[in-house]
């Protein structure tokens, strides 16, 4: 199984995501930040067409909400970062699971957690808040050896 490619950029054009695809992209990032319901709603459509997944990133609970009224959404994911501020904090994740997580596992969506996930433990604190999987950028970048940083994040050493 090849890990799958996602395309993390500010999607804001149709043409944006055939040109993902058309280099091998598997997911898109929309940000309900910065698109319309309207353009999600199709968006998603073109990347089922597509054999894409959208994995469409919410900061807080009226994005959340807006989301969640959206059929056919597969993977959220909770950004632990303001967008107006940049200030990160973690907690976002866990109080945005707390007030729709029952929604959100009615539903069968995936979240995501990101930003924010340096160490094990922040790995750990958004996965007890109900995410299944993590997007994890900055903490890597900054690493010498990624492979052996990511195995950290989750605890595990990588043995030589």
């Amino acid at each position: 199984m090849q890990c799958p490619l996602l395309c993390k950029e500010f999607v804001i054009d149709i043409w944006q995501i055939y040109y993902a695809r058309s280099k091998g992209a598997d997911a898109i990032l929309l940000i309900a930040a910065v698109l319309p319901d309207l353009d999600m709603k199709y968006m998603l459509r073109i990347c089922k067409n597509l054999g894409m997944t959208a994995l469409i990133e919410v900061h807080d609970e009226k994005e959340l909400d807006r989301v969640l009224r959206i059929d056919g959404v597969e993977l959220i994911g909770i950004n632990n970062r303001s967008l107006e501020t940049f200030v990160v904090d973690t907690s976002n994740t866990r109080m945005l699971m707390e007030k729709r997580g029952d929604i959100i596992k009615e539903k069968g969506i995936l979240v995501v957690g990101e930003s924010g996930l340096f160490t094990p433990d922040d790995v750990a604190y958004v996965h007890s808040a109900g995410v299944s999987a993590v997007l994890v950028g900055e903490s890597l970048i900054k690493e010498e050896d990624p492979g052996r940083a990511i195995a950290g994040l989750f605890g595990k050493e990588l043995l030589s």
